[in-house]
């Protein structure tokens, strides 16, 4: 058979459920490595070709048209067989390889996906795992765009909202486990060794080291020293690693979520200090497609991570933990 003229590129239609899914042509081109004027001329072509009208574009985004929409479930159905085709026969360079494709919010991929990894019943020898990190709503594109077929989701990094409520239909999640804030010191510190809870005052009377405003850390983090003055002296970062280097080497306190900090608790570097309230706490939860479902060796990472959770010990009031004893600990978090 001979394919006529007027027949889509497989590239082009995957491009196309990419603007669908980012809701931007100029976001898609940059998920395709291609430039934003690379991306509507292809468009624009395949719609001469099928002589429809395939996107409306606005200064806002592009949606697709009714007739964009219906395109787009044929193509994810034929995206998908081509997936197959490829890892398909013996001759295939993906045919005795186990592929995982996951993606996860930037402290979940950095701090807890390695260890599930390890803990799981495969190993990096046998299988290629490719782990991306981004946002909530990357990982959201990354799902209904077919580009991982997994992602590890924090609460964290989407500030003021129930990220799953955002989610539509044709996405699945399941728990995995809660990542509490908490109060971390350096071995410098006066609270380091220190045995009785603090007070919210006291740690926003302190010299404080906070991320950036904005970020979800940084929200719950006010939202903890709201009951208190407002702080009088800190330093912000954008990012986790440049906050711990500060506060290791310093007299400076600051709050992070604990699946950060845990190796740096566990080797003494760090100490966690108990405090006379409940500190707050966002899930993390595993996330795909419902239409494309788990294959074997993902369903087999969620339910290690379900399982093992962050292997963590919570410093509860009136209690403290030195490193060696965390790193003798093996409490879960996810009850």
């Amino acid at each position: 058979m001979v394919l006529p003229s007027k027949m889509p590129q497989l590239a082009d239609l995957d491009l196309l459920l990419s603007v669908e899914s980012y809701g931007s042509v100029g976001k898609a081109a940059q998920a395709h490595n291609l430039s934003q004027p690379a991306a509507s001329i292809r468009i624009r072509a395949m719609e001469r070709r099928l002589g429809l009208r395939l996107l409306d574009r606005s200064p806002a985004g592009s949606k697709l048209t009714e007739e964009g929409e219906i395109l787009a479930k044929y193509a994810r159905n034929l995206m998908h067989a081509a997936r197959e085709l490829l890892e398909f026969g013996p001759g295939s360079q993906y045919s005795n390889v186990k592929r995982l494709r996951v993606a996860a919010s930037p402290a979940v991929s950095e701090h807890l996906i390695p260890e599930w990894l390890n803990r799981s019943g495969f190993s990096f020898g046998e299988a290629r795992v490719e782990v991306q990190t981004g946002s909530v709503d990357t990982l959201h594109q990354l799902i209904l765009a077919s580009h991982v077929d997994l992602a590890f989701i924090d609460g964290w990094c989407q500030a003021g909202s129930q990220v799953r409520k955002n989610y539509r239909e044709d996405l699945v999640t399941r728990y995995i486990c809660d990542d509490k804030l908490a109060v971390v010191v350096g071995s410098r510190h006066p609270w380091a060794t220190r045995h009785s809870p603090l007070s919210v005052q006291e740690l926003a009377d302190a010299q404080l080291v906070l991320r950036e405003r904005g970020s979800g850390l940084r929200e719950f983090t006010d939202e903890l020293l709201g009951a208190a003055r407002a702080p009088r002296n800190y330093v912000e970062f954008p990012s986790n690693a440049a906050i711990k280097q500060a506060v290791a080497t310093s007299r400076r306190v600051t709050v992070l979520n604990i699946s950060t900090v845990r190796t740096e608790l566990a080797e003494g570097r760090l100490h966690q200090v108990a405090v006379d309230q409940e500190m707050p706490a966002k899930p993390i939860y595993a996330a795909w497609s419902e239409r494309r479902g788990l294959p074997e060796y993902a369903r087999e990472l969620v339910d290690t991570a379900a399982s093992k959770g962050s292997p963590l010990r919570v410093v509860k009031t009136g209690q403290a933990v030195r490193g060696t004893q965390l790193a003798e600990a093996n409490i879960t978090t996810a009850i």
